[in-house]
């Protein structure tokens, strides 16, 4: 196809090479012996071509007369196949299909969230009735464990599709206090079960951040479950918010494995994982959140001491 078309492109130049001597100020024939001039402008031109089977072709053709006071210059033609057009136009209405499917798909993933909070809560309920030794104890935490699982794929799917399409609604001033103690709640049975200490700290009750609640509970919950995975027994988690001039901060600090210094520049790329089961996504999709609402984070880490993440976002008065 594409040798088609530069062999088509090449007879219609060969036609208007010489177009010159056929130009006047007003008009010209597109060629010798044909009843059709073209004046200044802009014109569709149907060509047919015998070479392959009498078809017929579009272009759009721009003719420019160049001149100054002392008279014509020269002349500018430009002409565009239609074809191009039509395939733009066919792959812009694919596009829009391709994003009212996603946005389906985005509400239906949000829907599939909710039974999934409530299946977990029911899930701990009945295994804090069973004895220690009870197998089915076991059992409980792999489907709590798998459950959690899905949900953080659900997150990155919904995070994916917020960061290219719809951005969420900025509130006037989102607590961060609120935000932080609610999300300790959430791993609370997580910590717990892994022996880890935590201690949380603000610098100011009333920190406040302009961004979306989802926003920003998606970026902490993919930070501290990082963090929560990376620790073993006896481990101390630590989360600390405080304020910096224009700017509301949140440290978040494990005793995990850490990160070794060669990975630390990959982290943020797309499906980059040191996990065994990563899906290489959760630190590339809290860097397009934190990015969109004008903040920054930064990781250090040191290998067999643990990792600090910095959080900077724009403070809400």
């Amino acid at each position: 196809m594409a040798y088609e078309r530069r062999q088509r492109s090449e007879e219609f130049g060969k036609m208007i090479g010489n177009f010159q001597k056929y130009f006047t100020k007003s008009s010209c024939p597109l060629k010798q012996g044909l009843p059709l001039y073209l004046s200044e402008g802009c014109h569709l031109v149907l060509i047919e071509y015998q070479a392959e089977g009498n078809k017929t072709f579009e272009y759009e053709v721009d003719f420019f007369i160049l001149e100054d006071e002392k008279g014509i210059l020269g002349y500018l033609v430009s002409y565009e196949d239609t074809e191009n057009l039509k395939e733009l136009e066919r792959k812009n209405m694919q596009l829009e299909s391709l994003l009212a499917e996603k946005e389906i798909a985005a509400s239906y993933v949000h829907e599939l969230k909710n039974p999934l909070f409530s299946i977990r809560g029911f899930l701990q309920i009945i295994r804090q009735s069973l004895s220690d030794g009870d197998k089915r104890k076991e059992y409980a935490d792999i489907a709590i464990n798998e459950l959690d699982r899905m949900n953080n794929l659900l997150n990155d799917y919904l995070s994916r599709y917020r960061a290219h399409n719809t951005p969420e609604i900025k509130s006037k001033g989102l607590s961060v206090k609120k935000i932080i103690e609610e999300l300790i709640v959430f791993f609370e049975h997580s910590l717990h079960l892994k022996g880890i200490t935590y201690k949380i700290e603000f610098e100011d009750s009333d920190l406040q951040v302009l961004m979306g609640k989802e926003q920003l509970m998606q970026v902490l919950l993919n930070i501290v479950q990082n963090s929560i995975e990376a620790m073993d027994k006896g481990a101390h988690l630590s989360i600390r918010a405080f304020k910096d001039e224009d700017w509301v901060c949140i440290e978040i600090k494990d005793e995990g494995v850490g990160i070794k210094q060669s990975d630390l520049d990959k982290i943020f790329t797309p499906f980059f994982s040191t996990k065994e089961n990563g899906t290489g996504l959760g630190l590339y999709i809290t860097k397009r959140i934190v990015d969109s609402n004008g903040g920054s984070i930064n990781i250090k880490s040191t290998e067999g001491k643990g990792t600090t993440t910095y959080l900077k976002f724009p403070r809400a008065y």
